[in-house]
């Protein structure tokens, strides 16, 4: 038998997962280019240099006060590494410590626990620091309307505060990346906005996050990029857009990932947005984002997600949701690998016609039953992170 060795179970003991083909199998691996870790001198050098902005240190010279958006476990940010850095920046420009908030941004994600806390920020500042997680029902500042006529609830303790920072990442979603604005839209707002923003706004929606955060006075980002074993390869600060820009020129080349064509069977790995199902279809970005033909006709997609916090929660889009609708039947064969939900958890998310494995011996049978010698299977085994735009 032929092996692949993909990275399995972002937060809850990261691990190698070893997956076996056919010796008459052609597999390709697919890599993303990825980086070498920048180390703290690295981290250092970007918060001195931020993109389009003054240094955190001087904006905070005209505050008393600070907020601090982090995203959840569903995202692979180490906050923990770069949280002492933006606290340093904000003592030495005259805020206390007893003046910053640091507030989990869930959007219409579930509340992280004491133990999610310590490993997304660290223990030290959990036992210290003022801590919170965003409730997207209750505790929120109305803003007005948006451009777009979308109704703007912004968390109250994020708006009591005099500076606001959002500490999230760059990461490909196909067809756009994910970091800067977009952790106060949806992180930071209310159920209404979250919900009429994936309703109404298609057209210019980045444009629509940066104007939100305008609204809100989003002052300052922190936007790490990450390689397969979570290091990180490269760091924006500052205003916003500027750096979330720049933050995307570096995602285009890090994330990169080749694509080839006419593939019997691709194989996408969730990680590391592998905590929880409801993410797992953030597995295949890399071919959302490319317009070569990766899959021939009458190919086989598997989805895998370690999965150990199960189905996982998602209010706005979640299985039973409004948004989410009825599931639509699968595009092409399609198979479901998860070890850490059931059958009924599968249904739930993806409705009928997809096929559920929860080991992969399983899916290898399925497999089998379908491709013989000679089969062409590409593997991506960081599909969440890599970029596959032409």
């Amino acid at each position: 038998m032929k092996t692949v060795s993909i990275p399995w179970s972002a937060w809850y003991n990261t691990r190698k997962l070893e997956l076996n083909f056919p010796e008459d199998w052609e597999i390709t691996v697919s890599e993303m280019r990825g980086g070498t870790e920048i180390g703290e001198l690295g981290i250092a050098r970007a918060f001195a240099n931020p993109i389009g902005s003054p240094r955190l240190e001087a904006l905070s010279k005209n505050a008393k006060s600070a907020a601090i958006l982090v995203d959840d476990l569903s995202r692979p940010t180490p906050a923990y590494r770069l949280l002492p850095h933006i606290i340093t920046e904000l003592s030495r420009g005259g805020i206390p410590v007893e003046q910053i908030k640091i507030i989990c941004a869930l959007a219409a994600h579930r509340p992280l626990t004491r133990d999610d806390l310590i490993k997304k920020i660290g223990i030290d500042h959990v036992d210290s620091m003022h801590v919170l997680n965003h409730n997207a029902y209750e505790n929120l500042e109305f803003l007005g309307h948006s451009s777009r006529g979308i109704p703007i609830f912004v968390n109250r303790d994020f708006m009591s505060c005099d500076l606001r920072i959002a500490l999230g990442m760059i990461t490909p979603r196909g067809g756009f990346f994910g970091g800067g604005s977009k952790l106060l839209l949806p992180g930071a707002c209310g159920h209404v906005t979250i919900t009429a923003n994936h309703r109404y706004v298609r057209e210019g929606f980045r444009e629509h996050l940066d104007e939100v955060a305008r609204m809100a006075d989003l002052r300052f980002i922190v936007n790490p990029l990450l390689n397969a074993e979570l290091e990180i390869i490269a760091l924006v600060t500052g205003d916003p857009e500027a750096a979330f820009w720049k933050g995307v020129e570096y995602g285009k080349e890090l994330y990169r990932t080749s694509i080839p064509e006419n593939a019997d069977v691709g194989i996408f790995n969730a990680f590391p947005k592998d905590t929880e199902f409801v993410q797992a279809g953030l597995a295949t970005v890399p071919m959302s984002g490319t317009k070569k033909k990766l899959l021939k006709d009458g190919a086989t997609v598997v989805i895998c997600s370690a999965s150990p916090e199960g189905l996982g929660w998602h209010s706005v889009l979640g299985p039973g949701t409004a948004l989410a609708g009825k599931p639509a039947p699968p595009k092409r064969r399609t198979i479901l690998f998860s070890p850490g939900i059931n059958r009924w958890d599968a249904k739930m998310k993806h409705g009928e016609g997809y096929i559920f494995c929860k080991t992969w011996p399983e899916v290898l049978d399925v497999l089998k039953d379908s491709h013989g010698a000679g089969t062409r299977a590409v593997v991506f085994p960081c599909g969440a992170l890599q970029y596959g735009g032409d």
